[in-house]
């Protein structure tokens, strides 16, 4: 039987070999199992509990293990091997300034509210089909969100609130739901770079716009390389939406405008304010929802 100095033992020389390769922090855990199980018993069966608080300190038989590596690797590394599991972040603007949401993972109906109670959650409400559906307090996943705040808004602003927190989480689903699309791996790297550069201790509103220019134009050029359209290496996202009018693509130049700028802007040749960073993110995901028809998310 396994005891915890031979599992010690195993589970420290495998987290070395792992550091040596490129499994991102969150997937280490699943992969350090997978090579236990394998040394210790390769024909066995094991139960895919993770909650370690489950089980006994002491017990390291095939159905405590996988808790067991997980539990290891939560005392080891804490919150790096954790991900979160929504499809990413966007930025809406609450009383003139940029409060970064995150979405939670959701799918199916759900019911968006606006609550200044921040303290509620998993709360469920029945629609009119009687249909018992979840119901999400956006204001819970705005970073840094206060119930001052909160409390503090008007009916139009919930509004707005809503209509930019729905049109970021359709696009921004959509994106992360792109598979095998020529550029947009990157593209997405791109999007992340122009949302976090807002919200970094030191913000960086030039490479933020710089980002959502790659972004906008990797976007571009991957619609027209999935359709087998020539284009040239450029930065101009007027000569990319060129290409696209033919197919009834129509980029409005606003758009472009607040997303279009020069490469000096990555040596701070050129400034760029930060409403100009802003409203270059929110373009650029406009930009993107129109290219690739981001579906709209059902709520109520």
């Amino acid at each position: 039987m396994l005891t915890r100095n031979i599992f010690l033992e195993l589970i420290e020389k495998i987290d070395r070999e792992l550091r040596g390769s490129d499994i991102p922090f969150p997937q280490r855990p699943l992969n350090a199992f997978g090579k236990l199980a394998d040394k210790i018993d390769p024909r066995g069966s094991f139960e895919m509990r993770v909650r370690g608080d489950e089980i006994d300190e002491d017990d390291f038989s095939n159905d405590a293990l996988y808790a067991q590596v997980h539990r290891w690797y939560e005392s080891r590394y804490g919150d790096r091997i954790k991900i979160h599991p929504g499809p990413g972040c966007y930025i809406l603007v609450i009383k003139d300034e940029p409060w970064e949401v995150v979405y939670p993972l959701c799918s199916g109906q759900n019911h968006f509210t606006i609550d200044a109670n921040l303290q509620r959650e998993n709360r469920r409400v029945t629609i009119q089909n009687g249909q018992n559906i979840p119901s999400i307090n956006i204001l819970r996943h705005v970073t840094n969100m206060t119930r001052e705040v909160a409390l503090s808004l008007s009916d139009d602003e919930r509004k707005k609130i809503l209509n930019e927190y729905m049109f970021g989480l359709n696009a921004v689903q959509s994106l992360r739901g792109l598979k095998d699309v020529p550029y947009m791996d990157q593209a997405m790297n791109d999007y992340d770079i122009s949302v976090s550069n807002i919200f970094c201790k030191y913000p960086d509103y030039n490479n933020s716009k710089w980002a959502s220019l790659q972004f906008a134009e990797k976007t571009m050029k991957a619609k027209l390389k999935l359709l087998g359209i020539d284009f040239d290496r450029v930065h101009q996202l007027s000569k990319l939406s060129d290409k696209l009018k033919p197919l009834s693509i129509n980029i409005p130049d606003e758009t472009i405008s607040k997303i279009q700028c020069p490469a000096g802007v990555r040596y701070g040749e050129n400034a760029v304010t930060k409403r100009e960073a802003i409203l270059a993110v929110q373009s650029a995901l406009a930009l993107y929802a129109q290219v690739f028809e981001a579906s709209a998310y059902e709520y109520s």
